[in-house]
């Protein structure tokens, strides 16, 4: 077991660990990771936070095979179904989106040099009967020269291309401010962009099954909150689901008070369903229910598994083609080439009248069959059980290599290696994409000077003979001079005229608008209420009212700063003033050995123990911890005797971990009204178990991401995803 004491040193920084970017003052370094762009690596580290929630230790995998892989004891849960399904849109969505817009540009002739070589390339090997070659041979080449990839496909900004004509087309948001998504929305980091596009799919998904469910049509009135794939249970039931709680049961949380939103669909079927049959309710569709909702949560584990299955492979497959250091740059390609390269020679002997027979024949054999297919299946199965597992591309042909999320931590990992832990990503501010979303203008249709503005964008190809779709020449923003022609209207014109026919609507926007405000107000109160009731219940002990404590993150302005400008602390002559002073910066800090947290509500600090023989995570209550830091004895040229270490109220040893869960604050109901209603941050929490059995709750944590990069970083664990 690790020590039960941890050193406090100045500011609660290990010197042995270096800070690249942890704080606003940090310096920054061109590239922290060698082979990779530090936008690429913060948005791996992004998607990775947002994916990876619950791990568990297991042996080490075999040499060649990675860990981090689904476990097969995963749960079903509807935030990982949302986030597989972000997942699926990032990846597959918009890659074959991608693939349909190269091919409409090339059916489109607007490049016809191009678009004359693939041409008679192609009927000159349908001529000899060579098809089946050259496409393997043009796979092939874009496998091991990345430059023939840009000649042959030049890549365009995925909002400026129609997937349908092939021409240039206004982006549906009025604008080219994003390179990878489908609607060119603007971004403060690369990536960003299509991240909210896969979040606001989701929720489009959702809206439209909702209306389905209830006989409504139209597009949602509401704007959609940006969900979240982190918000886990904890381990004392705090996130418990209705249907893990007792009949009648009281659940002393924001979870249990606020009505569940995904069974707010079933519940309007239910009522439809009474007001249509006159009040009376039908017992044979009561059946009826129970069956088809039984069957299909049954059926929800398979599906997200096979989501989770195709994005990772597909994923697979990038990093095998583009991979990155450290793994290896040309095994993975080298196995890929192995099976084709047969294929391809067989092409040039193997006729084609002959494939067709064969394949016929493998038709009528299967379908007259069956009885033959089944013994020898069965026999087979009974011989190799897990012939399914050995048969898998992440076991064959992709063995070695690295989805998204593997790769993530492997960086981390190299990151830990070398004492320079990696900084959270940067956080996008309003002010970033002001200009841009001012310039935006999502509509169907755009006045003339989009396509003028789009014209002037950099492409990699000659977009001389593109036209540009999207533009309406009657659009009432076609005069930007307030000078019309042919009787048409000017700007202020068209603006008075939408003003006068828009009076009744902005009416009902404004009164909308102020009833919102009323019921947020109203849901202020009522949430401060609950909030100060809680500090009543945890000192007469309530465990749940002690785990919401400091869940809410203070206002802004209510937080210090970190660091103490070098004119203030020469004002600080006080030794006395001096160690307060930076006392209160380091215990404002966050990252990367040190993090304020919460433990059965008491307010402490994390502390990540690296230097010592065995690492170790200790936390310490702020009270002592804040006059160790003051003592005269840890302030820098003092003297004193600074090897006394401060007793730790709990240690756990990093090779004592086995799992790691992020939590929650309120459960997911209940951080969407109490962060709708306060309009500040809800700070999370993190499980960890260790090989003892026990289990600590750490609550109201800054930066539990980073904290949690780093906890399953360190040391020599193999994990899995729960």
């Amino acid at each position: 077991m690790p020590p039960a004491s941890s050193h406090v040193q100045s500011q609660l920084d290990d010197p042995e660990v270096k800070d690249l970017g942890w704080r606003s003052r940090s310096p920054r370094v061109p590239s922290l990771i060698q082979g990779i762009s530090n936008d690429d690596l913060f948005m791996l580290i992004r998607r990775f936070n947002k994916q990876v929630q619950h791990v568990r230790a297991i042996p080490p995998p075999p040499p060649g095979f990675l860990d981090l892989e689904i476990s097969e004891d995963e749960e079903f849960s509807p935030d990982k179904l949302r986030a597989n399904i972000e997942r699926l849109y990032m990846t597959v969505i918009v890659g074959m989106a991608a693939f349909g817009k190269h091919v409409a540009r090339l059916r489109s002739w607007n490049e016809p040099r191009r678009t004359a070589k693939f041409c008679a390339a192609y009927f000159v090997a349908w001529y000899f009967s060579l098809l089946p070659a050259l496409f393997i041979g043009t796979v092939l080449l874009l496998m091991f020269r990345p430059d023939y990839r840009e000649k042959l496909f030049p890549p365009a900004p995925l909002a400026a291309v129609s997937a349908t004509s092939g021409n240039l087309q206004v982006p549906r948001a009025g604008t080219l401010a994003s390179g990878d998504s489908l609607s060119g929305a603007p971004e403060a980091h690369p990536g960003e962009a299509v991240e909210q596009e896969a979040s606001h799919f989701v929720a489009a998904l959702g809206a439209v099954g909702a209306g389905t469910v209830m006989g409504q049509g139209g597009a949602p009135k509401r704007k959609h909150g940006e969900p979240r794939a982190d918000e886990k249970g904890d381990a004392a039931g705090e996130m418990e689901t209705e249907t893990n709680q007792a009949e009648g049961a009281s659940d002393d949380s924001f979870a249990g008070a606020v009505p569940d939103p995904s069974e707010f669909a079933l519940h309007a079927k239910n009522v439809k369903d009474t007001a249509n049959g006159n009040g009376v309710q039908d017992p044979g569709a009561e059946v009826a229910k129970k069956s088809v909702e039984s069957a299909l949560w049954e059926k929800m584990r398979p599906v997200m598994r096979i989501l989770a299955d195709i994005a990772d492979t597909w994923e697979r497959f990038g990093n095998a083609i583009e991979p990155v250091p450290p793994f290896p740059k040309y095994t993975a390609r080298l196995r890929l080439a192995g099976v084709l390269v047969p294929i391809l020679f067989a092409s040039f002997f193997v006729p084609a009248a002959l494939v067709v027979r064969g394949t016929t024949f493998a038709i009528g054999a299967g379908f007259f069959g069956q009885p033959i297919i089944s013994r020898v299946v069965h026999q087979f199965v009974h011989r190799v059980p897990n012939w399914r597992k050995y048969m898998e591309l992440r076991r064959t042909l992709l063995k070695g290599v690295p989805t998204n999320a593997q790769l993530t931590l492997t960086l981390l990992r190299v990151a830990e290696l070398a004492k320079a832990p990696l900084p959270p990503p940067p956080v996008s501010q309003p002010h970033q994409t002001a200009a841009a979303a001012d310039a935006a203008n999502p509509a169907p249709s755009h006045p003339p000077q989009a396509a003028d503005a789009l014209k002037e964008h950099d492409f990699a190809f000659d977009t001389e003979n593109y036209e540009v779709e999207g533009v309406d020449h009657d659009h009432p923003q076609a005069y930007a001079d307030g000078e019309g022609t042919d009787g048409e209207p000017t700007d202020a014109e068209s603006a008075a005229d939408g003003s006068a026919e828009g009076g009744g609507e902005n009416k009902k926007k404004k009164t909308g608008s102020k009833v919102l405000g009323l019921i947020k107000k109203t849901a202020h109160g009522g949430v401060s209420s609950v909030l100060g009731v809680d500090h009543l219940k945890a000192k007469v002990g309530n465990e749940q009212a002690k785990r919401r404590l400091g869940v809410v993150a203070p206002p802004p302005n209510k937080e210090q700063t970190e660091a103490i400008p070098a004119e203030h602390e020469e004002e600080l002559e006080d030794e006395k003033e001096l160690a307060k002073e930076r006392a209160e910066v380091a215990l404002k800090r966050e990252g990367p050995t040190s993090y304020s947290a919460r433990v059965h509500g008491k307010k402490g600090r994390i502390l990540l123990v690296t230097g010592a023989a065995s690492p170790c995570i200790s936390w310490v209550p702020e009270k002592p911890l804040r006059a160790a830091l003051m003592a005269p004895s840890k302030i820098p040229g003092k003297g004193g005797d600074e090897a006394e270490g401060l007793p730790a109220e709990f240690t756990i040893g990093l090779s004592d971990i086995v799992s790691l869960r992020k939590m929650g604050g309120f459960g997911w109901k209940g951080r969407l009204v109490v962060g709708w209603a306060t309009g500040r941050d809800v700070l999370d929490g993190l499980e960890v178990v260790d090989k003892f059995g026990g289990r600590r709750v750490f609550t109201a944590i800054r930066g539990r991401d980073e904290l949690f990069n780093r906890l399953i970083a360190m040391g020599n664990h193999s994990w899995e995803c729960l």
